[in-house]
């Protein structure tokens, strides 16, 4: 239970009576059972901008130490960059209007009614003050004299939030532990092979660009080229939403060096700059047509190469029917889905229409998935046969792909979840989906204490401020593994060079281990051992 909850249980429950009389014109009021409290949003702006409390917020110091009053503070006051048009923008999009509806059924109108309008009235009104948008301001635009705050629900999710939460970590458990008993190979117990290392081949870097499909304007897409004289295999690279096409710049230069050509194309409405442009009122927010535009740019890229070759641009040639893709996050849904990976139309409409009478998730990739409800009934195949091999890095699949879509892939599949993720959790995104892979050559890794932001590399500027909570451990130690891993599979199925196929293996897997992270690697995981993993359990 945090703190600021507990904050609110203190009050609600030591304060069963209150006159109106005393109360200031706008207030919160605190529902818990039987009583209410009310704090005014004059005293709660008083102690956010000096740190002074009255007395009703004296009562913080019961459960909140100075530390965490600072952060109330800092959560109250700290602005969202963004322009007055781009958050009614995203207010009036379905996904804006289903992440509000869902904070309307906690916080409440005077009628007791779900504050879905009056919080959009209220964040629509706060970003123009100033300051910008801020929860203090959202909270001073309120409409009406009160706002209701329904503890009884905030108790009633967290409830059942620590049961996802027990069970998501059942099943993690599990499978590290069925990791843990697989045995060393012995065909690689005597083969130092340095595959975090730096390859020794030359290469160079160069920046094209391609003109997309879908929209009428062109997108840059850096390559890393090998200067060698040999048939070269090709590996693409799709960064997540909110990146660009610097994130995995390591990787890419490390794939280069052992010589990969490597292109990793910008894809424009889900970039840094994308949502860069969109919060400072230049550009609408992304809509569910990225879900076909992604793929598409792989592709385009991928025809892109074609041309070039022909016109024998590189110093030698392209093995471009045998090409590994990666991605991280919607990087992650984009190699996923040029692996062959399709639309399940009748999971995204049943679980999307479920989804608009929950009142919150732990998934909160959910909310993006669901837009991809009115472009996915539309008979797109985004299957190229050029991709031969993918890695899926923290991808997003449950609902888009479901079992039935998941089913399809035919193709060597390696999927990384970090059991910390918040944003796209792995359990819902990457262990159940992983269940439902029926190719052999599937291979599921999971980073202890690994986030959403565990493999990638800070941009220039940061569009997005990520608190380092859900960043957890320092990046950095974790990309060596990435760059042995993502070598050895993409040796294995896009060179065809088998003999690093025993590397995907439990043994070597947990050699790499690089603290605070630690590693597990299982090939094949059943919906039954899911549901035994849970039950033991309990």
């Amino acid at each position: 239970m945090t703190k600021l909850l507990q904050l609110c249980l203190g009050i609600g429950s030591g304060l069963i009576a209150t006159t109106h009389s005393a109360l200031a014109a706008e207030t919160i009021a605190l529902r818990y059972n039987i009583s209410t409290a009310f704090i005014s949003v004059q005293d709660l702006e008083t102690f956010a901008k000096t740190g002074d409390v009255s007395p009703i917020l004296s009562i913080y110091g019961k459960v909140l130490n100075v530390e965490d009053a600072e952060k109330l503070r800092q959560l109250l006051l700290t602005p969202m960059t963004a322009s007055p048009w781009s958050i009614q923008q995203f207010n009036n999009s379905s996904m804006g209007m289903n992440i509000l509806t869902r904070f309307g059924n906690f916080i409440q109108t005077d009628n007791g009614e779900n504050g879905v309008t009056a919080l959009k009235t209220a964040i629509n009104q706060a970003s123009k003050l100033p300051g910008g948008l801020t929860l203090l301001g959202v909270l001073q635009k309120f409409p009406g004299e009160t706002l209701q705050f329904d503890i009884n629900f905030a108790v009633d999710v967290i409830r059942d939030f620590s049961q996802v939460i027990y069970e998501d970590q059942s099943i993690i458990n599990w499978i590290n532990q069925q990791a843990k008993t697989k045995t060393d190979n012995p065909a690689i117990n005597n083969q130092p092979i340095q595959l975090k290392e730096a390859g020794t081949i030359q290469w160079k870097k160069e920046t094209f660009t391609y003109q997309h499909s879908q929209l009428n304007t062109t997108s840059p897409v850096d390559v890393y080229i090998p200067q060698i004289s040999t048939p070269t295999p090709v590996i693409v690279i799709s960064h997540g939403l909110g990146s660009d096409r610097t994130t995995f710049t390591y990787l890419a230069e490390h794939l280069a060096s052992h010589g990969y050509f490597v292109a990793v194309p910008e894809h424009l409405e889900t970039s840094a700059n994308g949502l860069a442009n969109f919060l400072a009122g230049n550009a609408p927010p992304p809509g569910p047509e990225v879900f076909i535009n992604r793929p598409l740019d792989i592709t385009t890229v991928l025809n892109l190469l074609e041309e070039k070759q022909k016109k024998s641009e590189f110093p030698a040639p392209l093995l471009l029917n045998n090409v590994g893709v990666l991605g991280q996050s919607y990087g992650g849904y984009t190699a996923l889905a040029v692996g062959g990976a399709g639309f399940n139309i009748s999971k995204i409409n049943q679980e999307c229409e479920q989804s608009k009478n929950r009142q919150l998730t732990l998934n909160i990739s959910i909310l993006l998935q669901c837009q991809a409800s009115s472009v996915a009934n539309k008979g797109y195949n985004l299957r190229d046969e050029r991709v031969q091999a993918i890695i899926a890095i923290n991808p997003i699949t449950s609902v888009v792909f479901g079992q039935e879509g998941m089913s399809e892939i035919e193709i060597p599949v390696l999927m990384i979840g970090g059991s910390d993720d918040y944003i796209a959790p792995a359990v819902p995104e990457q262990i159940y989906p992983f269940s439902w892979l029926t190719n052999p050559n599937k291979y599921l890794i999971l980073l202890g204490q690994g986030t959403h932001f565990s493999f990638l590399e800070p941009g220039e500027k940061s569009v997005l401020p990520v608190p380092p909570e859900l960043i957890g451990p320092e990046p950095e130690l974790a990309f060596p593994y990435l760059k042995a891993i993502s070598l050895v599979f993409f040796n294995a199925y896009i060179r065809n060079q088998t003999e690093y196929l025993p590397y995907l293996n439990a043994g070597y897997i947990q050699r790499q281990e690089t603290s605070p992270f630690s590693l597990s690697i299982v090939n094949s995981l059943t919906q039954d051992e899911i549901k035994s993993a849970i039950s033991q359990r309990r």
